[in-house]
Order: structure tokens, then C-alpha cells, then sequence
């Protein structure tokens, strides 16, 4: 049975997200833009992809629980997904792959994804098109994976290799950022993955902790008093916005005087 990754949901997500993420370390804001429109348009939760994508997170993220809850689980994404329209998945599909070559060019789906084999493992086991011996198997298999230990020593060799590569060159690229500045980067690349929810806890605790920096100085270094009023109100002001561009180089140029300080 031939595989088509462009109609794997999950692939088409990933891509994007790597499209997105390239973008953003060079500096790309209008490639940025188009896939972060494309992930927000077709992915979102109430999306009929975004739900598809759901049940193929639902068993890539489920790893060392026991085989009952394993199963359970796999039934669940199989229920899920099977009470999607195939007609309807298909063409959004379609709409996507349609907006990612005409807006971002046919490269975009020429990379390697990390996690690609399970990902087609998966697709492959959600199909109806595939033989009920094959697809047996490969329930076993995605079993023993959600079974097993979510440690450094069961995950694929490929993937820690395309992580680590990621990384030295983001690191290369912003060798002159301060680690927080870097750290807090790299959750906003990839916030996008998870609703943004690590980013805001990553945010809130950054917060936290200059405005204790800032408290701190304040009453030693008058001269600044001002500056520091002004930081504080800036830094309250947060709690009521949403994550953008321009919060994020507030606050990395807010690190930068904590830094100083």
C-alpha cells in the first residue's frame, strides 16, 4: 500500500511548526507569518485536523503507563478518529497542502520530521485501506512504545540527532543572547505546539523573577528609580496581554538590564 505523508495530518502539522521555526531563527517574519496563519486556520481546536492531530497525540505523548491504560487509550484516538468525516479531513487537507505550495513553496514538506516513522506507523494503523494482520502488528508495536520508559534510552537515535542539530545552530545563532534569553527563544518557537502553555508558565516564573531582581535595586540605586517604576508597570501589564513579538522582546530586553543589575 503506497504511503502518502502530505495526507498525514500529523506530518502536515510538523512541517509546518519546522517551517515556522526556520523562519523565526532567520529572521523570516513574512514565511513566519503565512505558517503560523496556515497552523492557527487549519489546526485549531475545534478544527476538524485539529482533532484528527488530537488522536495522533494522544498516543505519540502517552509513554511508561501501563499495557490496560495503553489500550484504552488507543482505543480512544481510533474512536476519535474514526468519527471524523474522511471527506471532510481530505479536504482540508487539501486546503493546506494547496496554501503551503502556492504561499511557502513545495520544499516545505522536504524535511525530516522527528518522529516520522511513528507518525506513518500511526496513519497507517488509523487506515481502513490497511490488512487486519499488518494492522495487529502494528498495534502491538505502538503498544510496546506507550508501554515503554519515555526516557533518552527509548526514544529513536534520528530524532535525538535532528534535536541536537536544531539546537547547536539555534545556539549558534543567538551565541551572543544570555542562556535565559535563549531559553525563553526557544519555548516561544515552539509554544505554538502546545497552545502556548509552557510559554506562559516559562513567562509567569521569568516575571516573577525580575521583578524580585528589580524590587531588589530598586531603593539602593535612586538614580534609576524611575527606570524601575517604569519596568515594574511594564512588567504588571503583561498578566493581562497575550504572548506576541512584541511582549516577547520587552521582556528579553527586560532580561538584558536585570542582567546588568
Amino acid at each position: 500500500m503506497k504511503y502518502n505523508k502530505k495526507r498525514n495530518t500529523a506530518f502536515l502539522y510538523e512541517a509546518l511548526i519546522l517551517e515556522m521555526t526556520k523562519a523565526i531563527v532567520n529572521k523570516d517574519e513574512k514565511r513566519k507569518n503565512i505558517a503560523l496563519e496556515i497552523l492557527k486556520e487549519s489546526f485549531g481546536a475545534d478544527s476538524i485536523l485539529g482533532e484528527e492531530l488530537d488522536a495522533y497525540r494522544s498516543v505519540l505523548e502517552t509513554k511508561g503507563v501501563s499495557q490496560e491504560v495503553a489500550n484504552i487509550t488507543l482505543r480512544e484516538a481510533q474512536r476519535t478518529y474514526f468519527s471524523l468525516h474522511p471527506g471532510h479531513v481530505f479536504n482540508q487537507q487539501s486546503h493546506v497542502i494547496k496554501r503551503v505550495n502556492k504561499e511557502l513553496g513545495k520544499d516545505t514538506f522536504n524535511v525530516f520530521v522527528p518522529n516520522y516513522k511513528s507518525l506513518a506507523t500511526i496513519n497507517q494503523l488509523f487506515s481502513v485501506k490497511t490488512p487486519v494482520k499488518k494492522r495487529v502488528i502494528l498495534e502491538q508495536n505502538i503498544i510496546e512504545e506507550m508501554v515503554a520508559d519515555d526516557s533518552p534510552n527509548t526514544m529513536e537515535p534520528i530524532d535525538n540527532v535532528v534535536y541536537n542539530v536544531f539546537v547547536k545552530k539555534f545556539n549558534d545563532k543567538y551565541e551572543s543572547l544570555l542562556e535565559e534569553q535563549r531559553d525563553l527563544l526557544f519555548k516561544y518557537i515552539y509554544s505554538f505546539a502546545d497552545d502556548g502553555y509552557g510559554l506562559k508558565i516559562s513567562i509567569n516564573e521569568e516575571i516573577a523573577r525580575m521583578k524580585k531582581i528589580i524590587k531588589e535595586n530598586k531603593s539602593s540605586q535612586s538614580v534609576l528609580k524611575g527606570k524601575f517604576e517604569s519596568l515594574e508597570t511594564l512588567l504588571e501589564s503583561f498578566a493581562d496581554k497575550d504572548i506576541d513579538d512584541k511582549m516577547i522582546l520587552k521582556v528579553l530586553q527586560t532580561q538584558e538590564f536585570c542582567k546588568e543589575l
